[in-house]
């Protein structure tokens, strides 16, 4: 039997194997929906790998955690760099070690109402499954990126490929043995009822943002606005980024773009790092622009500074046909909370942007419509006036989508 009976408390268990926190890294989802989770009266254990990619939790030794006021349980697993075979050893450790004692000692321990398995990777679903069936515990499906499509077609790997056919094995299981599925993407459900999903047990909790997230004054911050003022004051108009720079992000049209915005006295100013960074910077010398900024990654609490200091954002991806399905990037809400006008080159209809009524749509490769559109804006600023912030605040705060959650979960356990 589930831990309670009385839909006024749940023990929810939040699997994801990518889990950070604001302190220590990325993904900042099930942290702040945990802590929101807690603050409407109920118990959650995030459950992540204690070793992972995208941030670096200070923890020696798995198990239960105290991760900036949200327990965790971090399950043991092997170390890794890239995307080579210790990665898929990470993953596969990660769903076969919640089948062993540690975690089964604490599955005794806080018995599940709730499990919500999202889809970083697939490979825990299978324990997902059979601790919502010993505990009489309801399993809804996170899906963030649709597996393995997503790998076919930003990656190119082949559907008959064994990776390939390993994840659309555990996907499908996935669709076809939860209870619900929520999907961050606003255009997905007919893709998940082809793939197994039963009608009616859809619904989609977007990405979002955390509101209580106040910018720091520091030392460091002091110092880096200083640089930051420096590198664009001399411009009537930027254009920035923030994020990775990466070939997926296909910022090389917005480089392109920039050769004739230069005229315009507009400048282009990029934050971050990535693979794509020295192909991007070559391509800045061989137009011989100086109205590209690279000012390299900064902290999360900085990202604020940057976007004041610009008059538009940027966003752009590979034209790839899996964007119909939707986009939910966290970016996209930092923007629309500082009330900016958003260049946006990927075809995601009925997306947070669209929405709010805040972007300027432009083919993805397209770097001469993309400066034509530019010029425009920046000729006639005063006339792009918007206020995304405040449909962000009620759609997005992670306060909210976590009620929205909520909700779900008590109309699953009734």
């Amino acid at each position: 039997m589930a831990a309670s009976i009385c839909v006024n408390f749940m023990n929810i268990w939040y699997i994801h194997p990518y889990a950070g926190s604001p302190k220590y890294g990325m993904s900042f989802r099930p942290y702040y929906l945990a802590k929101h989770f807690n603050k409407l009266g109920h118990n959650t254990t995030v459950i992540s790998s204690l070793k992972h990619h995208l941030c670096s939790l200070p923890f020696k030794k798995p198990g239960l955690a105290d991760v900036e006021g949200v327990q965790y349980f971090l399950q043991n697993s092997i170390d890794y760099k890239g995307n080579g075979v210790k990665r898929l050893l990470n993953m596969l450790m990660f769903g076969l070690g919640l089948f062993r004692k540690p975690f089964r000692t604490f599955s005794k321990m806080t018995p599940p109402d709730v499990i919500i398995a999202s889809t970083a990777h697939p490979f825990h679903l299978l324990a997902a499954k059979y601790y919502s069936k010993k505990y009489n515990a309801k399993l809804i499906l996170e899906v963030r990126d649709i597996w393995p499509l997503s790998l076919q077609e930003l990656v190119g790997i082949s559907k008959y490929h064994p990776l390939s056919v390993l994840i659309n094995a555990f996907q499908k299981f996935g669709y076809k043995k939860c209870d619900h599925c929520v999907s961050l993407l606003e255009n997905s459900e007919s893709f998940f009822l082809n793939e197994g999903l039963k009608k009616g047990k859809f619904s989609c909790i977007p990405n979002g943002i955390e509101l209580s997230n106040e910018p720091e004054n520091n030392s460091e911050h002091l110092s880096l606005k200083s640089e930051l003022t420096a590198a664009v004051s001399n411009f009537d108009t930027v254009i920035g980024y923030t994020g990775a720079l990466g070939i997926p992000n296909n910022l090389m049209p917005l480089i392109n773009a920039a050769e004739k915005l230069k005229k315009h006295n507009i400048g282009v100013l990029l934050v971050g790092d990535g693979v794509q960074k020295k192909a991007l910077e070559e391509r800045v010398a061989e137009l011989q622009l100086d109205n590209v900024v690279f000012f390299g990654k900064v902290p999360k609490t900085f990202v604020p500074y940057v976007i004041e200091s610009c008059d538009a954002m940027f966003i752009n991806a590979m034209p790839k046909a899996i964007y119909k399905f939707g986009i939910s990037p966290n970016k996209i809400f930092d923007y629309m909370m500082h009330d900016k006008t958003v260049f946006n080159g990927i075809n995601s209809p009925n997306n947070p942007l669209e929405k709010a009524g805040c972007e300027i749509n432009f083919l993805a490769n397209d770097s001469f419509s993309l400066a034509n559109k530019v010029i425009d804006f920046h000729k006639n600023k005063e006339n792009y006036s918007v206020n995304s912030s405040e449909f962000v605040r009620l759609q997005h705060s992670y306060a909210q989508l976590a009620k929205n959650y909520v909700s779900l979960m008590e109309s699953l356990v009734r």
